[in-house]
């Protein structure tokens, strides 16, 4: 006599890849929401570059701190392609060569530089490089000179 299967034992069955190809069961998986969210890292702000940079004290005079901190719970709830797609953040590689802005000494190595934008406005930007999903904010740019865009 053949054992009937009850509800019961489908809830212990493999669910390996191979089981599922057995099966002839497909998983699908998102990969997006499988990438680690975008968090900071200030261990490399600098401030000695003011001007052409800004301090967080003058961005909390000119009211752009509160906008610069709803920016912060933005980004760090996508992962960096949802960013980049959104236009949140912009990768650039290498620094730019344009920039007002100089390499502070105490970061070394090649890294992607790039900004995380729209913080109340088109110019204001937060400028750093980005290691996997990590941003590390280095300076803070209201006039948009770290990566200055060509006037025609």
């Amino acid at each position: 006599m053949a054992k009937r299967k009850s509800r019961f034992d489908d809830k212990f069955k493999g669910t390996s890849p191979s089981d599922c190809r057995r099966e002839n069961v497909r998983s699908e998986r998102n990969v997006r929401d499988d990438l680690p969210k975008l968090s900071l890292n200030f261990k490399d702000f600098d401030t000695t570059q003011c001007p052409p940079g800004q301090t967080f004290e003058e961005w909390q005079e000119d009211g752009r701190l509160s906008e610069l901190m709803k920016k912060f719970i933005d980004v760090c709830s996508y992962n960096r392609i949802e960013a980049e797609q959104m236009k949140l953040l912009k990768v650039y590689g290498n620094f730019p060569a344009l920039s007002l802005f100089k390499v502070p000494p105490h970061i070394v190595g090649e890294v992607q530089w790039g900004t995380i934008q729209r913080i109340g406005g088109q110019k204001p930007r937060l400028a750093g490089y980005i290691i996997g999903s990590v941003f590390y904010p280095v300076f803070l740019d209201k006039d948009h000179v770290f990566y200055p865009s060509k006037k025609k």
